[in-house]
């Protein structure tokens, strides 16, 4: 006999997604983010049991141990949305264990790679942005606002996307949107910001080097490209290009404009 899904509204998953933004609101050493995940996802677990005693076990099953990166947590959000939904309709231990494993066994590779590609490429990436429109307009210092405001409009913009579409995504696919994470589309668009910020890492510098006529600043010029191209070859953390881009930046933009 097929169980009747109890479908979770889209006004719920609505306030899941806005209660996300506290996920880390109420961090602690022994549970990490178990009550900021219990928060989040406390709107659906009302609506899917109203019976007190569910509910109560629900809150309970949620306060275990659980960690991982702020912005992907949205996957696992939204999978484990869709897990309760199912366990709500078929009461089965094998459904209840599948809500457990969620968080358990991907909290930690979900947590390492965002590690990567949040705070190792994209806040990185914004921040070359941001760098680039300021060098760019630096001799009009009324137009230099542009480059933190671009830093801040692209890094909120993936930023939201991930949470949104990680949310949607994650409970229309449940632990399957896992399979396309690690080597989909997403994946390849931040080795594509490793690619641009070497471009435009390379446009500051030569940019500098045409300004700088025959000078000393100009013969060290070409070696700190090289480097630069050197450390992202060897695959260095693009946190280390951010601070070549900022000192070089600085270097330039002082001694030869």
């Amino acid at each position: 006999m097929e169980v009747e899904k109890i479908l979770i509204s889209k006004g719920v998953l609505k306030r899941v997604f806005f209660r996300s933004f506290l996920l880390q609101a109420l961090w602690n050493f022994k549970g990490m983010q178990n009550a900021g995940f219990l928060y989040t996802i406390k709107p659906a677990l009302d609506f899917l049991y109203p019976v007190p005693n569910e509910r109560k076990n629900a809150y309970t099953r949620h306060l275990d141990f659980f960690n991982t990166h702020p912005y992907y947590a949205s996957y696992i959000i939204g999978a484990v949305c869709a897990a309760e939904e199912r366990y709500a309709a078929t009461d089965s231990e094998d459904d209840l264990a599948r809500i457990v494993g969620i968080k358990k066994i991907l909290g930690g590779p979900i947590a390492a790679f965002g590690e990567s590609q949040i705070w190792g490429t994209l806040r990185p990436f914004a921040a070359v942005i941001g760098v680039f429109f300021i060098i760019l307009f630096s001799k009009n210092i009324a137009l230099m606002w542009i480059g933190p405001a671009a830093a801040f409009i692209f890094y909120s913009s993936v930023h939201l996307y991930l949470r949104y579409c990680g949310l949607e995504d994650g409970y229309k696919l449940e632990d399957q949107v896992f399979e396309g994470l690690f080597t989909g589309k997403l994946q390849k668009s931040f080795v594509y910001m490793r690619i641009t910020a070497i471009v435009m890492a390379v446009f500051l510098l030569v940019r500098g080097f045409l300004g700088a006529g025959p000078s000393v600043m100009l013969k060290t010029a070409y070696p700190v490209v090289f480097i630069i191209v050197a450390l992202f070859i060897k695959k260095v953390p693009a946190t280390v290009l951010f601070y070549a881009v900022i000192i070089a930046g600085g270097i330039f933009a002082r001694f030869c404009y």
